[in-house]
């Protein structure tokens, strides 16, 4: 019987405390109890929006592909716009639509201008394809130092070692330095 008494005694008293906290603790209760309710939802409709405003570039991208298809200038503008406002991977695919577009228009001029705007983006290969593709562009006004330092070869981290060093033999040929050619030949073996 004094087992059931304590036992009873025990539980008012933890009732007790468990009131006297909420009480004490109302707002703090209310509040987190709110934001662990809140912040869940808020979280999910947040990746939401993103996720649409994301398919909303992509869109807009395929539509200026189309536009371009057909030589409509307003895909210029379109690719211009989610170049500066998309997302890494659909500015990528812009720049180089862009760039594509001017190439094959005559505009190399444009083309090596957008090019020259791929500093903004972390993706290292992203960035040498660039410089290759520069180096490609000029490849009949180029001058040596120019394309030893647009076709530097890094240890370990080359992603296009092969077509570097194709267009530095290239160039060698192109420029009458048969010598360096060979070198440059017998080196990559």
């Amino acid at each position: 019987m004094s087992n059931e008494l304590e036992t009873q005694i025990e539980d008012d008293l933890f009732k007790d405390k468990v009131s006297n906290f909420f009480k004490k603790n109302k707002i703090l209760v209310v509040v987190l109890a709110s934001i662990l309710i809140v912040l869940p939802i808020s979280i999910q409709v947040f990746f939401f929006y993103n996720e649409k405003k994301q398919e909303q570039f992509l869109s807009k991208y395929i539509e200026a592909e189309i536009l371009l298809d057909n030589n409509d200038i307003k895909g210029i503008q379109i690719l211009n716009t989610i170049r500066e406002e998309g997302n890494d991977t659909i500015k990528l695919l812009a720049m180089n639509k862009l760039a594509e577009y001017f190439i094959n228009n005559n505009q190399k001029n444009k083309a090596l201008e957008i090019l020259n705007n791929t500093d903004v983006f972390n993706n290292s290969m992203f960035i040498e394809l660039s410089e290759i593709k520069k180096v490609i562009l000029n490849f009949d006004s180029i001058n040596e130092n120019e394309i030893l330092n647009l076709t530097k070869i890094k240890k370990n981290k080359d992603n296009f070692k092969l077509l570097k060093t194709k267009l530095l033999y290239d160039y060698y040929i192109k420029s009458n330095q048969l010598e360096k050619a060979k070198q440059i030949q017998r080196n990559f073996k």
